[in-house]
């Protein structure tokens, strides 16, 4: 029996563009093979019909997955175009269904973001940003970052990226993970809680964790005091996990050296939010880790080697972990 392949893209996803049904149809073709009966729709009307005979359901952006016992008897394998998953877990996914991600794919970019944003605090970018909007002349200048210590909460694909590139840079890269595993551009790695004690000498912190519950509300007031009032904040994991209220309490009050933010408590962020006045501070509306260019070749060619696996019985790569929810 032919094995039923969908593609279902939501065409309100930033990566909708990039997954037409024309890129579809080729990767099938190449990467497939033989007995693989593959479909795709941008239109969500088709989703239940498709969800019908589905084995693997291969997802760009959102879709309505309620139900899926009844609607998707057949269903062995949900793999999503993004990182983030957490749409997918409250989803309630059936036991038997595997759950894949692309974990990875943003590895070029978010590299080059976290370098971006990091150069950008250290001169004093977000703050003559500020300045500019109200028509002040404020020159401040920053040395090198080279020395400077950068504390990265999350170390996997992401927190691994931004490691490799500012140590590329002479930074001294303080590291931390829920198994405080070593990596090669770390010098000091911490594990759990432990991060606390590091933040006091961290110039720069980046958050680059997944959302889960206990990483939820992590980087709270609390938190934020204890960096040195020069440091500087990049959030490229997920909003949630900032307090964005205190962090903006603590740029308006000169307790807090500035910020860099990929990713927002509420997105699209409202357009009365107050952090968009916020001094010091630069928004960029979660597109910092998206390479329009090459991450659709990229996500689909993992795709198509997990879907050779999959046939042949073998481990998936991606695999996201319920309980941990990453």
């Amino acid at each position: 029996m032919a094995l039923r392949l969908h593609a279902q893209v939501n065409p309100a996803s930033l990566q909708a563009a990039e997954f037409d049904a024309a890129r579809w149809q080729r990767w099938v073709a190449e990467g497939a093979g033989a007995g693989v009966i593959a479909t795709h729709s941008a239109d969500p009307s088709d989703l239940d019909a498709a969800l019908a005979e589905t084995e693997v359901l291969f997802l760009v952006g959102s879709a309505p997955l309620h139900d899926l016992p009844r609607r998707a008897p057949r269903l062995r394998w949900v793999s999503s175009s993004s990182a983030g998953v957490e749409w997918l877990l409250k989803a309630g996914l059936p036991p038997a269904v595997t759950l894949t991600n692309a974990s990875g794919t943003h590895i070029p970019k978010a590299a080059e973001y976290s370098l971006a944003a990091v150069l950008m605090l250290n001169n004093f970018i977000p703050a003559m940003v500020t300045a500019q909007r109200a028509h002040r002349w404020a020159p401040r200048s920053g040395g090198t970052v080279a020395g400077k210590r950068v504390l990265i909460l999350g170390m996997g694909a992401l927190g691994g990226a931004a490691a490799d590139a500012l140590a590329a840079q002479g930074m001294v890269v303080l590291g931390n993970s829920r198994s405080g595993r070593p990596h090669p551009s770390v010098m000091e790695m911490s594990r759990g809680d432990g991060f606390r004690s590091q933040l006091p000498r961290a110039d720069f912190l980046i958050i680059a964790l997944p959302l889960t519950p206990d990483t939820h509300g992590l980087i709270d007031r609390a938190a934020l005091d204890l960096l040195p009032p020069q440091a500087g904040v990049v959030n490229i994991g997920r909003g949630e996990i900032l307090d964005a209220d205190a962090l903006a309490a603590k740029l308006r009050d000169g307790t807090l050296g500035g910020a860099v933010l990929d990713a927002l408590p509420q997105e699209p962020l409202p357009a009365d939010s107050p952090l968009w006045d916020t001094p010091n501070l630069i928004i960029t509306p979660h597109c910092g880790l998206y390479d329009p260019t090459a991450y659709a070749e990229r996500c689909l060619r993992a795709f198509f080697a997990n879907l050779s696996r999959f046939r042949a019985g073998e481990a998936l790569h991606q695999v996201v972990c319920l309980d941990r929810g990453y």
